[in-house]
């Protein structure tokens, strides 16, 4: 799998494969160090993505506009930049929870394709819903439809979701937010109504968390609110606007937390039924972290 015209050909990647290349790799690095830590998840990358892919990407001499490009700390192999380390246990995550998904493997297309925080902010969506029991697939081509993700509502009907990802790197306005609404009211379609996800970036938005071991408090500021409730009023395909934050924090003494948080709003047009906590409505689902299953190995 070593070339660009890698595939997934739709293997599951199971459980036990990741015991097999555990017991092997418990010969070369003890298990829940730097070193073990990245093989893990650079196994479970390059089995979705390609040898290829991982190497345009995912190392120190990658495409310095890459979203995944380390930065070492030091000239030591084992100790790299937590930004990068928390990247990459991410998208192995995702990538293995989420490839018994419908449409899985058109996301994987779009990663192949270079289009890296759009493409994560897909699969991070699929957390969201997953971890909360949503019943969802990815659209696939040749839908009648051009939005991300189609999801069954409480009530049993289906909704039309589309994700908008604003980078890491982009600053704030109101005019991102109305760019980024204008669009997807396109997407869901005349005639249409949807709900919008928007990946906000972690400088919008206000954090108060002590260390990594408690849930911090995220808050949007008062004007993402305002332009949030000003588009909605004008937007009448998009029934619920949900913007979702994933919050990372580290500390020597006690790792790595990540946390992912939403904040819904509503067209003032709905109807009852979705004025609530849409997401809330549902009976939670499961997520397998890969800190915890790497316990096994110890």
């Amino acid at each position: 799998m070593a070339d660009d015209r890698f595939r997934w050909g739709g293997r599951p990647l199971t459980l036990a494969d990741l015991d097999a290349v555990a017991a092997d790799l418990k010969r070369k690095a003890q298990p829940g160090t730097p070193k073990f830590n990245f093989t893990i998840n650079a196994v479970i990358i390059r089995y979705f993505l390609g040898d290829a892919w991982f190497s345009k990407h995912a190392l120190p001499n990658s495409n310095p506009e890459s979203f995944l490009k380390p930065d070492f700390l030091t000239d030591r192999a084992d100790e790299v930049e937590p930004n990068y380390s928390i990247r990459m246990l991410q998208l192995a995550e995702l990538l293995f929870n989420l490839q018994d998904v419908r449409g899985f493997a058109k996301r994987l297309d779009h990663l192949l394709l270079g289009q890296l925080e759009p493409g994560l902010a897909e699969l991070q969506i699929g957390r969201v819903l997953r971890e909360r029991g949503v019943p969802f697939r990815y659209v696939e081509d040749g839908e009648p439809t051009t939005v991300d993700i189609i999801f069954r509502t409480p009530d049993g009907s289906e909704a039309l979701c589309e994700i908008k990802c604003k980078r890491e790197t982009t600053p704030f306005s109101a005019q991102t937010l109305r760019n980024a609404i204008s669009v997807a009211t396109g997407q869901i379609g005349k005639g249409n109504a949807g709900i919008v996800f928007i990946k906000v970036p972690t400088a919008w938005v206000d954090v108060q968390q002590s260390d990594p071991r408690t849930r911090p408090d995220i808050r949007l500021p008062s004007a993402i609110i305002a332009a949030a409730k000003n588009e909605l009023r004008q937007a009448s395909r998009i029934k619920k606007l949900i913007f979702y934050v994933f919050q990372y924090a580290y500390e020597a003494e006690w790792g790595f937390s990540l946390t992912n948080t939403t904040m819904e709003f509503n067209n003032p047009k709905n109807t009852a039924f979705w004025k609530g906590d849409l997401l809330a409505a549902y009976p939670g689902g499961t997520w397998s972290e890969l800190p915890e299953i790497a316990k096994r190995w110890a």
